[in-house]
């Protein structure tokens, strides 16, 4: 590499310099989107490395993410995204051909549900799209209005990147009055409903964890399934936890998040009520507890309450629960949970107040601060939820430019 009086030729830089400067760069993704701006040597670089962009993949999987919020002008077929960090709107607009609630949100993937109860996948960021078959409606048009069908499926999430895993990957999905769980693998093109024997509470969340999927339900109990036996047309449900009764855990929503030290953590999300007329109701969060599942030499498991999550965030929603290291993304607070408006209360949960339970909650201290508000506009708008952004294994594929 030569100098000249304008400075080094930054463009020939060796093939092998430029991965090693990639490879410092992951997370977060937004790095690694304006590297390959620099120059076109560059962008060819890291997008004909196919191992190196698997493993931009996989650490997008562990940032913070993003918050999808609606446009301006309250477009029913595009979003935009917010920097809940650095507090700034992105004038890039992406299209999600979808205008109510989304069901899920998983490594760039957004689960949508229309009126016969099929489940579509849409990357924004990549236009690609995964069409899934219905989930068998009987279970769940008793409980919700026909226009109203956002909320058939309560959440879908994902057990790897269909980037990066295309034909070893599953798609779990909570429905029904008792969020019962139904299962699909990548290729396959029917659901698989789970056995179940279990006396439990109606399920809350869900994570794939160390080969099975955990579910967390409203009395705190915890199941287990068993996702390894490719062969199986059914999955059985374990009980890790039994559930406890809805007076020892009180009104709260409960969620599951694998920690970065590879932990299971449990979070209620305690919130009230107050009728605000016009078959509606106000509701807002006013605490949070944390616990940490732990086993014994007798292979029982149990909950242990935890005050202090240490350097980490946890973000929770309708997304898959997402815990991230804070020290690798400054001005990300620490010991603290982000959160989003997710609590379904059927009857026009987010009109007139709209979807505006959204905050900071410090574990440390106890209290609440914003990070985004919500504007009057879009009180009649789907809430916004937090998606992790990524790139396409397709060469072709636009990076967003962030």
């Amino acid at each position: 590499m030569a100098d000249s009086k304008e400075g080094p030729d930054w463009t020939n830089l060796a093939k092998n310099v430029v991965v090693l400067i990639v490879e410092k760069l992951v997370p977060p993704l937004s790095q690694f989107v304006m590297f390959g701006l620099v120059c076109k040597d560059w962008h060819t670089t890291i997008v004909d490395d196919h191992l190196l962009r698997r493993q931009v993949l996989k650490g997008c999987h562990r940032q913070v993410p993003l918050l999808m919020i609606p446009t301006k002008d309250k477009s029913p077929e595009r979003r935009c995204l917010y920097n809940i960090i650095r507090k700034k709107t992105y004038h890039t607009e992406l299209s999600v051909p979808y205008s109510r609630r989304c069901c899920g949100s998983s490594y760039g993937w957004i689960a949508t549900v229309d009126h016969t109860s099929a489940v579509k996948l849409i990357n924004p960021f990549t236009n690609g799209i995964i069409d899934l078959p219905p989930i068998d409606t009987f279970f769940v048009n008793f409980i919700t209005e026909e226009d109203e069908y956002e909320f058939y499926v309560k959440k879908v999430i994902l057990s790897d990147d269909p980037y990066v895993n295309p034909d070893n990957f599953m798609i779990l999905g909570l429905f029904g009055g008792l969020s019962s769980i139904v299962i699909i693998r990548s290729g396959e093109i029917t659901w698989t409903y789970t056995r179940t024997d279990l006396e439990t509470i109606a399920k809350a969340d869900a994570i794939f964890f160390k080969g099975k999927a955990y579910v967390v339900d409203w009395g705190l109990g915890i199941i287990s399934v068993d996702v390894t036996n490719t062969d199986s047309n059914s999955f059985e449900e374990k009980m890790v936890i039994p559930p406890k009764h809805y007076e020892e855990v009180g009104i709260a929503l409960k969620y599951i998040v694998e920690s970065c030290d590879g932990e299971i953590l449990i979070v209620q999300r305690f919130y009230t009520t107050s009728d605000a007329g016009d078959e509606s109701l106000h509701h807002w969060t006013v605490n949070f507890k944390v616990f940490k599942v732990e086993r014994h030499a007798t292979d029982e498991a149990r909950l242990v309450e935890i005050n202090n999550i240490g350097d980490e965030v946890l973000f929770l929603g309708d997304n898959s629960s997402i815990s991230v290291v804070t020290s690798r993304f400054p001005g990300c607070r620490s010991n603290c949970i982000y959160f989003t408006d997710d609590i379904i209360l059927f009857v026009h949960p987010y009109l007139p107040s709209g979807p505006i339970d959204m905050g900071i909650f410090s574990l440390e201290t106890g209290c609440f601060d914003r990070y985004y508000d919500h504007h009057p506009s879009h009180l009649d708008m789907p809430p916004p939820f937090f998606i992790l952004p990524t790139l396409s294994e397709n060469r072709d594929s636009p990076y967003l430019h962030l």
